[in-house]
């Protein structure tokens, strides 16, 4: 197994721990609790952690704690390597970082002793724990349950952080986020294309012809505002800001998907334009703004042929919707091709990205053949969605054991319902890997539904079946495992 998974099952542990011990991070208990739950950065900077833990206090305190790993193979350098970037991480906002080492190395008995006897003499204030570990048992859910031990205790809430870190430091999963409908290699390929055709420095805005309905209606909501940047919901002039709105309006808000209806009078007749994106089947074109009965261009125009709205209003309504979708799409896309490493902190494609590009640019087809492999293995090794099937497959393998009917219907079936309840409630409750929150409205989501549309687009899992639950394909998984980057 990778450096990466076994970072993010120390991680998941050590959620459980403070979870259970919170001296271990407090130096005063908080009377109303604590909930801990294991994290990864999201849009962030320069140096990266291994996994991130954020412990929130009711009724809104939060403190994040970054995770620095080292394995046996790193050797007693890592314990220095460890050392620096725990005070780099304190330097970069987190309110605390937790060193986890080998509990021994071939060449050095104790390294929680020795790390933290440098760290006491070096770092005077409590913002750095140790943990040691013994080999993790895989057969486990949690494969360092039982097995991380604390050498050097630390305090979140003695010191403030440095500076602030932004709302998007942390994800809600351990995983990458995702959103189904964003999330394809169509979306992901042309924003990367778009992003290494532009210039770090000078880039040019894009050119869109906007409705005067459209136009008239950003200057009644927002008088100072420009419209492009408007619609985009970007407001500065950085290269990453600019790389969205050449991709939006390009790809996403063009200008036939721009206009609400086709015509010029009653009755209004809804213009479902598609977009320049395909979904992820690679063959059919992605629809936004009018895709359902509940979509805003379908509301507006039964709004405006039953009389009940005026032309102006639905303009502006319209307007509303595409600025907020605009901010969700990007962060749908910008986030999820950091955390699979296709995207760097400047907004330009990695290396990996680059090379994701040229094989989608010599097929001409980003959903099939190796530009879909590269993606998969991407998306399972750097997107860490090989824990979360590690942490479904443990469980499930662990309930049916010992109940092989659990769940099962009067007709042989499974409940899949039930089941995805369960599991949801396991990952968030148990294993604290997953934060659940609040619904914003809308269509209800099953649980896991983002992943597991994700994780079937490439073939990961399949079915649900009795006795076993979520049917993951491990043939395929090894497979996208072998798949170098």
């Amino acid at each position: 197994m990778s450096h990466d998974i076994h970072a993010s099952w120390a991680a998941t542990e050590l959620a459980h721990h403070f979870q259970a011990n919170p001296s271990d991070c407090f130096s005063v208990v908080p009377g109303s609790g604590v909930s801990v739950f294991a994290s990864r950065e999201g849009r962030t900077t320069w140096p990266f952690a291994d996994g991130v833990l954020v412990l929130q206090v009711p009724p809104n305190n939060s403190f994040r704690i970054a995770v620095e790993f080292k394995r046996a193979n790193e050797g007693t350098h890592g314990m220095l390597t460890a050392l620096g970037q725990s005070i780099a991480y304190i330097n970069k906002g987190y309110n605390g970082s937790v060193v986890v080492l080998p509990h021994q190395y071939i060449s050095h008995d104790s390294p929680g002793a020795f790390t933290t006897s440098v760290l006491d003499r070096a770092v005077a204030r409590p913002t750095v724990g140790v943990f040691t570990y013994n080999d993790p048992d895989t057969t486990l859910p949690s494969p360092f349950r039982g097995k991380l031990f604390c050498a050097r205790r630390l305090e979140v809430d003695t010191v403030p952080p440095v500076v602030p870190l932004a709302p998007t430091t942390v994800t809600e999963t351990q995983w990458m986020h995702l959103r189904e409908g964003s999330t394809t290699p169509s979306a992901f390929f042309h924003f990367l294309q778009t992003s290494k055709s532009l210039p770090l420095v000078g880039a040019s805005e894009p050119s869109a012809v906007i409705p005067r309905g459209l136009a008239n209606a950003i200057a009644r909501l927002a008088p100072s505002a420009t419209t492009l940047k408007y619609l985009s919901n970007s407001v500065n002039d950085d290269f990453r800001d600019i790389a969205w709105r050449n991709f939006w309006f390009r790809y996403v808000l063009t200008n036939d998907v721009m206009t609400i209806w086709n015509g010029t009078s009653f009755p209004y007749v809804l213009n479902a334009s598609a977009t320049a994106l395909l979904q992820s089947d690679g063959v059919t074109p992605m629809v936004m703004f009018a895709s359902r009965r509940d979509s805003i261009k379908s509301k507006l125009v039964d709004g405006l042929n039953a009389g009940t709205i005026s032309e102006a209003i639905a303009w502006e309504r319209f307007a509303l919707n595409v600025r907020k979708r605009a901010h969700s799409y990007r962060e749908d896309i910008d986030s999820g091709l950091e955390h699979i490493g296709m995207l760097e902190a400047d907004g330009k494609p990695s290396d990996l990205g680059y090379r994701f590009i040229d094989l989608c640019e010599r097929t001409g087809a980003p959903h099939t053949g190796l530009p879909k492999a590269m993606l998969g293995a991407a998306i399972l090794k750097n997107g860490d969605m090989i824990s979360l099937l590690h942490y479904v497959h443990r469980l499930s393998e662990r309930l049916f054991r010992t109940n092989p009917l659990h769940f099962a219907t009067a007709r042989n079936k499974l409940n899949t319902s039930d089941y995805r309840l369960w599991l949801e409630g396991e990952l968030s409750n148990a294993l604290r890997v997953l934060h659940k929150v609040s619904a914003r409205g809308g269509v209800s989501r099953k649980p896991l539904q983002a992943e597991l549309t994700l994780l079937r687009q490439f073939g990961f899992v399949s079915s649900f079946r009795i006795s076993v639950g979520l049917e993951i394909n491990w043939p395929v998984v090894q497979e996208s495992l072998d798949f170098e980057l």
